[in-house]
């Protein structure tokens, strides 16, 4: 059992969401909103994958980096972790572009 994934995981969200402070472009911003969103995308991502699991189109890997943890047959921990990243990380990219396309917009004119 390692935890090498699921830590850089958490690291990454974790620079991601300093990124979000220092800027103020998703969840230090519009807290209720982003925290909506957040939710519904990982639940519209957690189902997409029960789906996939379902099927039979998806089957957890082996690897020596992951905790070996699973919440469900063939859904790692790791999964969700990844999936509350996917949904937070589309949030700070919106906030980013919505801040720079304008400005780009305006200094083209």
């Amino acid at each position: 059992m390692s935890l090498v994934y699921l830590a850089t995981v958490v690291v990454s969200g974790l620079c991601m969401a300093l990124v979000d402070y220092r800027w103020r472009l998703a969840l230090f911003d519009r807290p209720l909103p982003t925290a909506i969103v957040v939710a519904a995308g990982s639940v519209l991502f957690l189902a997409w994958d029960l789906v996939a699991i379902a099927s039979g189109m998806y089957v957890r890997g082996e690897s020596p980096a992951m905790t070996g943890i699973e919440l469900l047959p063939e859904l790692p921990l790791e999964e969700i972790a990844f999936i509350v990243f996917l949904s937070y990380l589309t949030c700070v990219l919106h906030g980013l572009f919505s801040r720079l396309l304008p400005a780009a917009e305006e200094g083209a004119r």
